[in-house]
Order: C-alpha cells, then structure tokens, then sequence
C-alpha cells in the first residue's frame, strides 16, 4: 500500500511541482490583468478587420475588383489582420523558486533613487543600441515594450539624455521609412500584376 505523504512532505512536493509565470507584475495582478489585456487586443484585433472588410466590399471596391484590380483591397486586408501582442512573460519558474528570490529581495538592502535611475540608465542604453543593431532582439523586444507602454522611467530618461533620445528617434524613422518603402513597393507590385492580368491586355490588338 502506498505511503500517504505528510503535509510537511506534500508542501515539499509543492515548491517543485507548482509553478509561477513571471510578468513583472505580482500573481494576482497577472491573474487579473491578463485575460483582460487579451480579451482587449482581440476585440481590437476584430474591430480593425471588420472596418477593412466593411471597405473591401464596398461598392466601388467591388467594381475595382470586377475591372481586375484589386490590390487595393488586399491591402486594406492585410492592414486589418495584424494582431497586437500581449505583454511579454519572462519565463516560467518553480514556486520554490520564487519564495526563493523573494527571501533574497528582503534580504538584500533596498537600492536608492540615484542607483535604480543608474539601473534604468545602463538598460535602455543597451536597449537602444541592441535596437539599432537589429529590432528582432531580446533587449530591443524589451526596449519596445517600454516604448508601447509608456513607461515614465524610459520618457524621464530620454528627457535628461537628448543625445540617445535623438539616436532612438532616427532610428524610428529610418524602421518607418523602410517600411512605407516597402508597403509603396508591394502596392505598385500588386497593381502591375492586375494590370497585366486584365482581360483587355489579353485580346491581340485590331481583332
């Protein structure tokens, strides 16, 4: 017969077998906030592609479609299908784990304003320059989630340093110039395509 385990052996058994997901935030505030957030972007995500839909069968992007040209319309649809992400989760630890890290936290001392503005600092400079290297990387990730949530320590930062806050500003346009670049030339593409596929262009001239 099995051994019953005591409950001295079953919080043992908890501390590794239960874990937390780390957000940032505390486990009730992640607990209350995601679904909420999430619940959020889809219901923006549906509105964006309803409007995109409500303009593509219009009736004169119908009649654009019969003529053979509707590049426009794909691309209202592609502008509709972008979904927003949810608030990125640092990873998954044990519950033992995070008693852990928090029994170190009320041990160590408390850090004062001058170190964490410190802190912050040296993070978002290795931010932005990870985010001139290339916007795909984890620092840069991090960087942008500050950016999008409006975090007031990275807005008070950029304030007292205008020489990174000018570097992370050209960088922002330079991403949005290469991206209306590309959008311009996918566009023209399209069109060149429709225009070629047109009915018209395939009757031989004089028949």
């Amino acid at each position: 017969m099995k051994k019953k385990p005591t409950p001295p052996e079953k919080k043992e058994l908890a501390y590794d077998k239960d874990h937390r997901t780390q957000t940032g935030e505390c486990d009730r505030a992640m607990r209350r906030l995601w679904g909420k957030r999430k619940a959020r972007l889809n219901r923006k995500y549906r509105r964006k592609t309803d409007q995109a839909l409500r303009k593509a069968i219009s009736p004169d992007r119908i009649d654009a479609v019969l003529a053979g040209d509707d590049g426009t319309t794909r691309e209202l649809i592609r502008k509709g299908l972008t979904r927003e992400k949810n608030s990125l989760k640092w990873g998954v630890g044990t519950l033992r784990d995070s008693f852990e890290a928090k029994l170190e936290s009320r041990t160590t001392p408390k850090e004062t304003k001058r170190q964490r503005n410190e802190r912050l600092a040296r993070r978002y400079i290795e931010g932005i320059i990870a985010f001139e290297l290339g916007p795909d990387g984890a620092q840069a990730a991090m960087l942008i989630d500050a950016i999008r949530g409006g975090h007031a320590s990275l807005w008070d930062f950029l304030r007292d340093h205008p020489g990174w806050q000018e570097r992370l500003s050209a960088k922002i346009k330079q991403l949005q110039t290469a991206e209306q670049r590309q959008s311009e030339k996918a566009r023209l593409k399209a069109e060149q395509k429709w225009k070629w596929r047109s009915p018209k262009l395939r009757v031989p001239p004089g028949s």
